[in-house]
């Protein structure tokens, strides 16, 4: 399984990645035959000066693909979000 984690607008940190592959392991254990995963964070800043953090995933399986995002203002939260999708 291959696992890519890129930032647009943002440095992928260690803790955020280590974040992120801990949460990947609850998507392992339910798919089975798991090709790739790639996840996507981003910052948006928006003109009313808010920043909004969003979280992508696409999930490739033998056959299939999936993908999810959600958005928060927290990074943490949009990845537990995106997670739970």
């Amino acid at each position: 399984m291959n696992l890519t984690i890129s930032g647009h607008h943002l440095e992928v940190t260690p803790a955020i990645r280590e974040y992120v592959e801990s949460k990947i392991e609850r998507i392992t254990r339910h798919f089975d035959h798991v090709i790739d995963i790639a996840v996507i964070l981003t910052v948006d800043k928006l003109p009313e000066k808010e920043k909004r953090q969003r979280a992508e995933i696409t999930l490739n399986l033998s056959g299939k693909a999936l993908h999810a995002e959600s958005a928060d203002q927290n990074l943490y939260a949009a990845i537990d979000l995106v997670i739970d999708k």
